[in-house]
């Protein structure tokens, strides 16, 4: 059966632009233009106002489009399903992941994924957290591995990793309290201080904001990086304080030998789940990579 038609008109409704849609296609407009027109004469209806601009759905359209993705999506849970069953265990999972987070999860977890399924290929889409969960609602990836919660209702996701922030400084802390396990410090003793900080966007840098808000901590002054590790490198030639993944911590070479302190006498966690989209479910393989994934790194 060919599907092109169902995702042709999807792409149109979701852009309301047919150059832009063709575009993404990997087609020319007028191509697309033809197969639209061609749809609506084997239909007998027109699926779209092309008076209104943007261009806009009829009713028929939108009927269509509602049909569509529920055809799309049995399309796409039968074929997990066959793909399940087939001996073979061929296929691709694509991984939509942080360069960090890859660098750290994934060699753990891809010896023993590719001993049970030799034959499945895994690709991966290195980016930031808000790029791969818009990836994984619009299938381009089967898995999103960040930090939750997800902002979409499209999407179901598993906790795999509970992951500190921890406060980074070049110089000690007078201020800190010894414990048994890693010494520890109140934010609001920060107030005032020099912080090096993710630009806003990423994951961690809201985080850290909601941590100053709850603490009333207005830094003295932010520089601003895209790179946890540039973030936690400057901080231990004493540039200013920083709060940073531990994963950043394992993975980068310091300057200078950090002072490192938790956020509190427990410590203060965020939680790295592995996302997917609700109605695509998940086929055996990527159950088994979500499961080396906690069995690794879940520690409860």
């Amino acid at each position: 059966m060919d599907f092109r038609q169902y995702h042709y008109v999807l792409k149109v409704a979701e852009l309301q632009n047919i150059t832009k849609a063709a575009s993404e296609l990997y087609i020319t407009q007028s191509s697309l233009s033809h197969y639209i027109a061609k749809i609506e004469e084997e239909l007998g209806a027109k699926l779209f106002n092309r008076n209104t601009t943007p261009i806009s759905l009829t009713r028929a359209g939108e009927s269509y489009v509602e049909t569509a993705k529920i055809i799309l999506s049995l399309n796409d849970k039968m074929k997990k399903e066959v793909q399940d069953i087939a001996q073979e265990k061929k296929g691709v999972i694509t991984i939509g992941i942080s360069n960090a987070r890859a660098s750290y999860f994934l060699p753990y977890v891809l010896p023993n994924f590719k001993k049970k399924y030799p034959a499945i290929e895994i690709k991966t889409i290195e980016t930031k957290s808000e790029i791969i969960e818009e990836q994984v609602i619009k299938g381009n990836c089967d898995l999103g591995i960040f930090p939750l919660p997800v902002s979409s209702d499209k999407l179901d996701s598993e906790v795999v990793c509970k992951e500190e922030l921890v406060l980074v400084s070049g110089t000690p802390l007078d201020n800190s309290t010894a414990d048994e396990g890693r010494a520890y410090i109140d934010l609001t003793s920060c107030r005032g201080r020099d912080f090096l900080l993710l630009k806003k966007g990423h994951g961690i840098r809201t985080a850290i904001d909601v941590l100053f808000m709850e603490a009333g901590v207005r830094p003295s002054s932010i520089f601003e990086t895209t790179s946890n590790e540039t973030a936690y490198r400057l901080s231990t030639t004493g540039m200013g304080l920083t709060i940073v993944p531990e994963t950043t911590i394992f993975l980068s070479k310091p300057i200078n030998k950090p002072n490192l302190y938790s956020l509190s006498k427990e410590g203060v966690f965020w939680e790295i789940g592995a996302v997917y989209h609700c109605k695509a479910g998940l086929t055996n393989a990527q159950k088994y990579f979500i499961e080396i994934l906690k069995r690794t790194f879940l520690h409860e």
